[in-house]
């Protein structure tokens, strides 16, 4: 078998991985989690709620989506109304697997504001968001969120898939919507 550039080919990790990212809102307001300092990955920073789908969860992505959220703040499924799956965003950071990260809105019907192992939790409106150190993707992901629950409540629309491309040194330098 050709495999082409050795070097390329070893800068290349062969793995998929797929992560959910929700965005609960209540009265004009969004849950938001700071991350724990001692977090690997963007200590912390700010981003909603989720985290990896397993493999075996690909055949349900709501239920995973749920899950993350259930994980991460105690807030149980029956609790989250119109669970919408908005945003794909496909991302190949150099040195790291090609990743799928998958955009949820979702309305709570109280202004919950449990403890989390993850970090803390934050109500936050869509102008304070402008205002915190949100991980670069997501950063320019949440407005999209917000824009689509404000348009589209009863989230009609299908899904929008979006591409992000990275500088070698793995900074974010744009997302292209399809």
């Amino acid at each position: 078998m050709v495999t082409g550039n050795d070097a390329a080919d070893r800068a290349r990790p062969p793995a998929l991985e797929v992560y959910s990212m929700v965005l609960l809102a209540y009265g004009g307001r969004y849950l938001l989690l700071r991350r724990a300092a001692t977090k690997r990955f963007a200590p912390g920073r700010w981003t909603g709620l989720g985290g990896r789908v397993e493999p075996e969860e690909l055949a349900d992505l709501h239920a995973a989506a749920l899950r993350e959220v259930q994980e991460e703040t105690g807030i149980a499924p029956e609790q989250i109304a119109g669970l919408t799956l908005r945003r794909v965003l496909v991302q190949a950071r150099p040195g790291a697997p090609l990743t799928l990260l998958l955009y949820f809105t979702g309305t709570l019907a109280e202004p919950v504001l449990p403890t989390s192992d993850e970090g803390d939790l934050a109500w936050v409106t869509a102008d304070e968001i402008a205002g915190l150190d949100v991980i670069d993707n997501t950063a320019q992901v949440l407005p999209l969120l917000i824009d689509g629950l404000t348009r589209d409540p009863a989230g009609r629309e299908p899904p929008r898939l979006g591409v992000a491309s990275y500088h070698p040194d793995g900074t974010l330098e744009r997302i292209v919507w399809g």
